[in-house]
């Protein structure tokens, strides 16, 4: 799971927000991440707020319910699965900005518009486009989300391709959209089965602080 938080903080930061556009995407985005030479592949799907990202060589599937503000860390080979509560996020008081290049080019047969962005000691492009509806993802954070990532999210657009530099590591990551389709969703998608067991975090800390001693 490490490699999936790691790509989360790489691509969520960016359109992190608990507000949708009315024209909210709904359906499957396959994409890549690039970073530290090597290539992960996602398949990410969203319905109503709701969000599933799995990671297919791994075996990993995390969901993301932003109305109830759970996150599910799903355990297939255990049939087990963990819950996390989520900490509600305003918008407006995180800072970083974006701007508008007025850039244009089509990626996917989409038309797409080049934006800049700069956030602590992240900066980097992203090429977004108005044509599928907003793409919201959903990151674990107790930080203020910027008032430029919200105004991006209810303006509608769906990130296609992004390239992220972390200042200070001089790093560089690049997120690329290889597949996008849009299409109704089963809401069994976005919920733990319910064959599989909750498992119990109190319970588990508690075996943990026992076994330390």
């Amino acid at each position: 799971m490490k490699a999936i938080h790691t790509t989360l903080v790489l691509i969520l930061i960016l359109f992190t927000g608990l507000s949708l556009a009315q024209d909210a995407f709904e359906g499957k985005v396959i994409f890549n991440v690039e970073e530290d030479g090597k290539t992960q592949v996602m398949d990410y799907y969203a319905k109503d707020k709701r969000f599933r990202m799995e990671v297919p060589e791994e075996g990993g599937t995390i969901l993301f319910d932003s109305q109830a503000l759970k996150m599910y860390v799903i355990m297939d080979e255990q049939k087990m699965y963990m819950e996390t509560t989520m900490m509600p996020m305003s918008a407006g008081a995180g800072g970083g900005n974006i701007t508008k290049t007025g850039e244009t080019k089509s990626i996917l047969g989409h038309d797409c518009e080049k934006f800049l962005f700069e956030q602590e000691n992240l900066e980097g492009e992203a090429w977004m486009t108005k044509d599928l509806g907003a793409f919201m993802f959903f990151m674990e954070s107790q930080q203020d989300m910027p008032a430029w990532q919200s105004e991006v999210l209810d303006a509608g657009y769906f990130p296609l391709q992004v390239t992220q530099y972390n200042k200070s590591e001089k790093t560089q990551s690049v997120y690329n959209v290889i597949e996008v389709t849009p299409m109704e969703l089963n809401d069994d998608l976005f919920i733990p089965p319910a064959n599989y067991q909750k498992l119990d975090m109190m319970n588990l800390q508690n075996m943990q602080n026992l076994l330390g001693k």
